[in-house]
């Protein structure tokens, strides 16, 4: 569904800096605090991401942008201009949320030409028509919702939107209702309609992969505030808090304590349960001894425990598998490892090795360079998803 955000006011869109801006941004629900103090600039032109679980505060965020939440305190700008008390309707802002809600009286093209024809646009139907073949769905112009699938919907629901030319188009979990195979689709389809229509999107949703597939940079937020802000790549490789190494993706983390400094300092020594574990220093942003030592499942190799010595510059551990799943393209193990807890380890199906069958003795081994160390007294379970928080 769009948003009844077409803005009245010609759009303003900001062609170089920050398209959104939110400083010291607070709302609360009596006493609840949904968001808390929260500053956040996304520049002009690119694709964002809100990526966090239920209850974070990112939905609440992205209503206050488009004006159907007032913020406790703080204020929200657009293409430089403060809107924090402009209603909704007169925000060069649209939004896409997870129900399409098309006009079900209406055909396609006159869905999608709807909000020109409110604000008494010229060449409506060649500026309908134009959005539609930007979804590629011009050829279906004079079908109604209802002979549309899921997909077909909320690709109409997203030419209603872009139509409209706004500075700011936000998406609200919009392919949430989409069967896994079609949102791998629609996530492809919606980074490209972006890169060519060059509007700001900012994408709300608690789906890893989705975020870090089509965003340009991602915001982690956990209870109101933003956890780590940066490129998709660069939060994976190096995570800041143990929450955002345990929601985006997954991390193997366990507590060390650092015991040395070696090669001029440059790297840490770190005891773990006995087992010498080197992190270079750069990927340490502990600020004392006790760390949350970590490393993701696809860099561990799993040997045979009798496999031999290896590389000696490897870190080592060793456990016991407990559980081996073929997903097609790895495998994934659960691994009891000595003195210390579960590791999952993801070998890539490539065609070759052993497939280590529960209750192996095996050799968990991994290059220091992958190894990144987090403050030792964070939750080494903060950000992973249990049961009672699938949304």
């Amino acid at each position: 569904m769009v948003g009844a955000t077409d803005a009245v006011d010609a759009p303003a869109r900001a062609v170089h800096g920050a398209a959104l801006e939110i400083r010291s941004v607070t709302k609360a629900f009596g006493t609840f605090v949904a968001v808390d103090d929260l500053t956040l600039v996304v520049p002009s032109g690119g694709f964002f991401a809100l990526l966090g679980p239920s209850g974070c505060g990112k939905t609440t965020t992205l209503r206050m942008v488009a004006g159907l939440e007032r913020p406790s305190a703080g204020t929200v700008s657009l293409a430089g201009r403060d809107v924090t008390d402009v209603p909704a309707h007169r925000r060069a802002v649209n939004t896409v949320f997870q129900s399409y809600a098309l006009f079900p009286h209406l055909d396609v093209l006159e869905n999608v030409a709807f909000g020109l024809r409110r604000r008494g646009a010229r060449d409506v139907r060649a500026r309908a028509l134009e959005a539609l073949d930007l979804v590629e769905l011009a050829h279906l112009a004079g079908r109604s919702p209802a002979q549309l699938s899921g997909g077909q919907q909320q690709r109409v629901a997203l030419a209603r939107a872009v139509v409209n030319r706004p500075a700011l188009l936000l998406l609200d979990e919009p392919l949430g209702a989409l069967d896994l195979k079609l949102r791998r689709q629609m996530q492809l389809e919606l980074k490209r309609i972006q890169a060519e229509v060059g509007i700001t999107f900012v994408h709300v949703t608690h789906d890893q992969e989705e975020a870090m597939t089509m965003a340009d940079t991602v915001a982690v937020m956990n209870h109101g505030r933003i956890e780590q802000l940066g490129a998709p790549a660069d939060l994976y490789e190096h995570p800041r808090t143990a929450f955002v190494a345990n929601f985006l993706g997954q991390s193997n983390l366990v507590r060390g304590t650092v015991v040395e400094h070696v090669d001029g300092g440059t790297t840490l020594g770190v005891d773990v349960a006995g087992t010498r574990v080197l992190v270079p220093a750069a990927r340490s942003v502990a600020s004392g001894p006790q760390v949350l030592v970590g490393v993701r499942p696809e860099k561990i190799r799993l040997q045979a425990a009798d496999a031999g010595d290896g590389d000696a510059a490897d870190n080592v551990l060793t456990g016991t598998v407990v559980d081996t799943s073929f997903t097609g393209v790895s495998t994934q193990y659960q691994v009891e490892v000595d003195g210390v807890g579960t590791f999952g380890v993801f070998a890539q199906n490539v065609g070759a090795g052993a497939v280590h069958a529960p209750g192996s003795r095996v050799r968990l081994a991994w290059a220091p360079t992958f190894t990144f160390a987090l403050d030792g007294h964070e939750e080494v379970v903060a950000g992973t998803v249990g049961l009672d928080d699938v949304p």
